[in-house]
């Protein structure tokens, strides 16, 4: 057989089912394929002989071969006793925390102790810790694709979750504003979890999560959080040092409340946001930027005669992207954007502030 095709030979020994083979140009892969054959079929008789010359080339070639192998093993033993590498996996879960209900008590049911509590994850948080540590304090994390909230606890209960720098990125960029009226608007119970972790550790001052050198922004972060905070009363605000802290809230706010519903939370959709058009066609970085409708609404909110009502009818119309928009339109479009108070926004928008008393 040609030096060639050694890697065939397991299939030509599949097919001739040879009882005696003779090597007259060992090879130690041919050699090992050989034995991965015998080793395969124990219960079919083979003899192996090996032609060679005593002390020649092909002799020492073999012998050489032999001994890196056998090398080879000896040093993957050796670093596998020093290796750092857990051989078992941590699979333990605890028992999650519950409470002793008495069946004299109004005729309470005790709960199946087999049936874990169960909490709804979004997809896209298991990059994070925080879903990992929830199965091990004994939750039963389902994993769904969900628009409004990241984690849902209870049928009333839904938390967004942000790690320190995202909640940066997501309070310049309003998307938290959003979420957090997603939220408010499906769920009564609403909570916006802020999540550090031991990076941070080093750039916290006094436990803060906005203090010292955690970012360049911290002024501007502060003030829109203060922003958020005023925006929507309604919204529950939970500082975690750790994900196993962020367990623990989860733990306390789960207790003795009804499992949520996957189905009804995968069916809650939260708001289309509409491309512009110069996005489509690629223009610009400058023509590329989407309108912020969330701060669009809380400025409109502190214009002359605009309560959160004629705000909340201007942004269903959908006529206004900006204010920039609500400043040049005419007396007739701002009427159908705005309705009764578009004389009031037709005088501030044409007043000129330069005319001297």
């Amino acid at each position: 057989m040609p030096y060639g095709e050694r890697y065939s030979i397991l299939r030509q020994l599949e097919q001739m089912k040879p009882t005696v083979i003779v090597l007259y140009n060992t090879d130690i892969v041919t050699l090992r394929l050989i034995e991965i054959y015998k080793a395969c079929h124990s219960e079919r008789f083979l003899q192996i002989f090996s032609l060679m010359y005593r002390e020649s080339t092909e002799e020492s070639r073999y012998l050489t071969a032999l001994k890196n192998e056998t090398d080879a093993f000896e040093s993957l033993f050796r670093e596998k006793e020093t290796l750092m590498i857990p051989r078992r996996y941590e699979t333990e879960r605890e028992e999650v925390p519950r409470l002793q209900l008495s069946t004299r008590d109004g005729g309470g049911q005790v709960p199946d102790p087999d049936e874990r509590p169960k909490v709804i994850v979004d997809m896209r948080e298991f990059n994070s810790e925080l879903p990992t540590v929830l199965y091990k304090k004994g939750y039963d994390v389902v994993a769904v694709t969900l628009e409004v909230g990241d984690y849902v606890l209870s049928p009333a209960i839904a938390v967004e979750r942000k790690a320190l720098d995202d909640l940066t990125q997501s309070l310049q960029s309003g998307r938290v504003f959003k979420q957090s009226e997603q939220m408010l608007r499906h769920y009564a119970n609403s909570v916006l979890l802020i999540e550090s972790n031991t990076k941070f550790e080093s750039k916290i001052v006094n436990g803060g999560p906005f203090q010292g050198e955690l970012t360049r922004h911290c002024r501007e972060v502060r003030s829109l959080l203060c922003s958020l905070l005023r925006t929507t009363p309604s919204l529950k605000l939970i500082w975690s040092l750790s994900p196993a802290n962020s367990a623990e809230y989860f733990a306390e706010l789960k207790l003795n409340r009804p499992e949520p519903d996957a189905e009804k939370a995968m069916s809650l959709k939260g708001d289309e946001v509409a491309k512009p058009a110069d996005a489509e066609q690629g223009g610009s970085p400058e023509k590329r930027r989407r309108p912020n409708a969330t701060l669009l609404r809380h400025m409109a909110q502190h214009l002359p005669g605009m309560a959160r009502g004629d705000v909340q009818s201007m942004m269903l119309a959908q006529k206004v992207k900006s204010l920039h928009d609500l400043f040049t339109l005419s007396i007739e479009q701002l009427h159908l954007a705005v309705g009764s108070q578009s004389d009031k926004l037709h005088v501030l928008a044409n007043f000129d502030f330069r005319a001297s008393d």
